[in-house]
């Protein structure tokens, strides 16, 4: 008996794509409707069940060993994938058996393929006693990070055919979360293989490898499908459809600054600062967490430029002021006669804290290296209104400025990556939700609270344009002189 799969599946050529990927770890994702669940459906089947049929039907084996999961977060989510699966695979093999207690099929050939969810958070540990195959994740953004880990070491096998074909299958639309930050952002076009090295005890070092395969709704070869879904997706709102009929994950729905930040208008190329431009950095201190140094240039209209950021986790604060040094003094920003550095800038005031008898504070042990910072305006309501200004300040054709009123360079990556996907706070729909990979929003909020922007227009009584006054607002501004002479420190 041969299996009946080929007349009832034809892979589109992105599908065709997904399952002949040999990586172990592969996340098929992007905008809706290029028929990601049905491919995570069709790809044991291709993989795996074919293969093993033959080896039984040879008489190499009396049974597979193989055995395919396949996950939705809930039970309700799986009704509609288990009837499809129940009708093609009655018609792929006829000697199919379904276990409902299982929510198992068992082919002829002995392969087991079988469907799970888990609603609450330690539901794996149903799981965790089995030997898998092939797993998928569908809808994989709603699955915990622990989940996934859990269930991905259970993916293993003894016998040398089965083990080359082990693989681990997500399948998701954008959104914030481990997903993205796994699969995505070390390489956001998709395509590239990214290895892991694992020390084994033996002192050896094996690589695993994982990889984003991109999918759109133009994948899709059925063009009545097509057109008529992407009518019914150009109706939402426009961060949820950049997400979902662009597979963008860098505009996500639900994220606070999704309708604002447009990357072709806010990510620049990077060029360098002309003379005369005013200079300063942000800090967002950190240890075990990130610690994020941005650096700022104000343009003659007083847009801000972010032009470089440096990012480390686990060193003190006389490293990260000997890192500052180093970079400023690359870029003509150090002072060397008088060895300390050109700039100052906002600092989370918790560097001034002083840590009783271990010693001085983080901002005094930078200042002896010649790092000075000046206390923040951390005020999270206005910092978010303040940025979403700055955001919507947006060039004008014809006009006299061609920036926004806040744009990063191409090159500051991490700040790109996580500004506009962070959530809005449940709790507070006025600001951002706090904590995650929010280091380099809190940047840019002591960055734009530190230079609050003048509006770009004419048609405000009692306003002119920005940069036609820029010098007597600066006068304005309070000039403080603290301990070092650089601030309130």
């Amino acid at each position: 008996m041969t299996l009946n799969s080929g007349i009832l599946y034809s892979p589109s050529a992105v599908q065709q794509e997904f399952h002949l990927c040999n990586v172990r770890e592969c996340c098929f994702a992007g905008s809706a409707g290029p028929g990601k669940t049905t491919a995570e459906i069709w790809d044991p089947i291709i993989s795996q069940v074919v293969v093993e049929h033959d080896r039984w039907e040879r008489g190499e084996i009396k049974a597979s060993t193989g055995w395919a999961i396949h996950f939705r977060r809930s039970y309700p989510m799986l009704k509609q994938t288990l009837e499809k699966a129940r009708t093609w695979f009655n018609q792929i093999d006829p000697g199919v058996t379904w276990s409902q207690d299982d929510m198992m099929f068992t082919f002829s050939c002995g392969y087991k393929y079988q469907f799970g969810h888990m609603q609450k958070d330690k539901d794996y540990e149903i799981y965790i006693g089995n030997d898998y195959t092939a797993i998928y994740f569908d809808e994989a953004v709603q699955f915990t990070r622990e989940q996934y880990d859990y269930l991905s070491a259970r993916c293993r096998s003894a016998d040398p055919v089965l083990r080359p074909l082990l693989r681990i299958r997500c399948a998701t639309n954008p959104a914030p979360g481990w997903v993205k930050q796994y699969f995505v952002d070390p390489a956001p076009e998709g395509r590239k293989i990214i290895q892991t090295e694992i020390r084994c005890e033996d002192g050896t070092i094996e690589k695993r490898g994982r990889i984003f395969i991109p999918a759109l709704l133009k994948d899709n070869p059925d063009g009545e499908f097509r057109r008529d879904y992407e009518i019914t997706l150009r109706k939402l709102p426009a961060h949820i459809r950049l997400a979902w009929l662009n597979g963008r994950w860098d505009v996500i729905a639900g994220a606070f600054f999704a309708e604002e930040f447009i990357p072709e208008i806010h990510v620049v190329e990077n060029f360098p600062i002309p003379e005369g431009w005013t200079k300063f950095r942000s800090l967002d201190w950190g240890y075990k967490s990130w610690c994020v140094v941005t650096w700022w240039a104000v343009d003659t209209d007083g847009n801000l430029i972010c032009y470089r950021e440096y990012n480390c986790k686990m060193k003190d604060a006389e490293q990260v002021a000997l890192e500052i040094r180093e970079i400023e003094n690359a870029n003509h920003e150090w002072n060397v006669e008088k060895d300390c550095s050109k700039l100052s800038g906002p600092a989370d005031w918790q560097i001034q804290e002083e840590r009783g008898t271990l010693g001085p504070s983080i901002a005094e042990i930078m200042a002896e290296v010649g790092v000075y910072w000046e206390r923040c305006t951390k005020d999270r309501h206005s910092a978010a209104m303040e940025l979403m200004r700055r955001l919507k300040m947006l060039p004008k054709k014809g006009d006299t400025y061609d920036r926004a009123g806040i744009s990063w360079m191409d090159k500051c990556v991490k700040s790109i990556q996580t500004i506009p996907t962070l959530a809005t706070d449940p709790c507070d729909m006025e600001v951002p939700e706090k904590g995650g990979e929010d280091h380099w929003l809190d940047s840019a909020f002591y960055a734009v609270m530190y230079r609050a922007a003048i509006p770009k227009h004419d048609k405000l009584p009692g306003r002119r344009r920005m940069g036609d006054d820029l010098e007597e607002a600066r006068k304005k501004r309070t000039q403080r002189t603290g301990k070092y002479g650089y601030g309130s420190f």
